[in-house]
């Protein structure tokens, strides 16, 4: 089966269209070493909805754009049923 290397960039340009643009800000976790050493970054992403201070959380997946893509749809989710 194959699988486009650009899946994962695709769905995350994707997921970035579930808000209006300003409405979400996204922290992630910055090595504090130099970039690129091995072992030494955090996958997991935060999402905050600016407008109602709804927050999401993601950890599950090895990858900071799995882990956002997650997130924004959790954080849309939230969003709808308020």
């Amino acid at each position: 089966m194959f699988m486009d290397p650009n899946f994962s960039r695709r769905i995350y340009d994707e997921a970035k269209k579930l808000f209006p643009k300003g409405a979400v800000e996204a922290l992630v976790s910055r090595p504090a070493g130099p970039v690129g050493e091995p072992g030494n970054s955090d996958p997991a992403v935060r999402l905050v909805h600016t407008a109602t201070g709804v927050e999401i959380t993601c950890s599950d997946f090895p990858t900071q754009i799995e882990n956002y893509i997650a997130a924004a749809i959790r954080l849309r989710i939230a969003c709808d049923k308020r």
